[in-house]
């Protein structure tokens, strides 16, 4: 008897449990979460601590001068925020214009994920006012110099975190979760290549002395958060609001028989 209270207790316990992972699953934002951003903003601390030696490297004469350095960081600084949702938003169009369903959701999914990432940024950075590397006092060894709020309105106090890294890896991110999810085998292909030319940005900000390391780590953070839950989102409720919005309503599978003047049509749809 006392064995089988045991039993209903933990099948109880084991119920409970898992409604409450199911209705985890049912909203964006979960609770878990916030043990996630805390864990990486110890983390990015951490990693702070070292920021003023990873960056006078980056600026010793030698690299400075190396054309092959300068000439990789000018081409990743270019991409950012802007370029990524505007190359975004264009395959998105070309891709409805054609009726490229699974393109289009491709490409929405991502651009979602690099506004997300880019506003959200935005709204940290903007209250936290970082200086940059070149513009603290002294240049370069400051990391820890803050003017609150400030950074709205000035440039040079918009540091941290980093949305060059924030939109890359959310592209980066967002790409590889729908690999994973329609072509499984490919993903170890495409992973590493996506998550290597999303480093290309961060790399290029912290050579030229606009970010600090730990700028950029969080902004990988914050980008490869939103690339994978809205992907993950997405696929888990197929016809949530945003994707009937923009994409429209996905095909019904099975056969359908639907009326027509003077008779009936067949349709037939098949997901996959």
């Amino acid at each position: 008897m006392h064995g089988r209270a045991i039993g209903t207790a933990v099948s109880l316990i084991v119920s409970v449990f898992s409604s409450a992972a199911k209705a985890q699953d049912e909203t964006f934002f979960r609770s878990a979460d916030l043990a996630w951003t805390g864990a990486f903003t110890v983390a990015s601390y951490g990693l702070s601590r070292f920021d003023p030696k990873i960056t006078k490297y980056f600026q010793q004469h030698r690299h400075q001068l190396n054309p092959t350095l300068r000439g990789v960081a000018n081409v990743f600084t270019r991409v950012q925020e802007t370029t990524l949702t505007l190359g975004g938003l264009a395959t998105y169009g070309i891709a409805r214009l054609s009726h490229a369903r699974e393109t289009s959701e491709i490409a929405l999914h991502a651009t979602s994920s690099i506004v997300a990432a880019s506003l959200t940024s935005q709204l940290i950075r903007g209250p936290l006012g970082r200086a940059r590397p070149k513009d603290a006092t002294p240049m370069f060894e400051d990391q820890y110099e803050f003017h609150w709020f400030d950074g709205f309105a000035n440039f040079e106090y918009r540091a941290f975190p980093s949305i060059h890294a924030s939109s890359s890896f959310a592209a980066a991110t967002a790409l590889v979760m729908e690999t994973r999810y329609r072509s499984p085998r490919s993903a170890r292909y495409v992973a590493p290549i996506a998550f290597m030319l999303a480093a290309g940005p961060g790399y290029s900000r912290v050579y030229l002395g606009q970010h600090w390391a730990s700028d950029v780590f969080m902004g990988a953070f914050i980008g490869s958060f939103y690339g994978a839950r809205i992907v993950q989102y997405a696929h888990r409720h197929p016809d949530n609001d945003v994707d009937r919005f923009f994409l429209g309503a996905r095909a019904q599978e099975g056969l359908r028989v639907l009326p027509e003047k003077g008779g009936f049509a067949f349709n037939y749809g098949l997901l996959f």
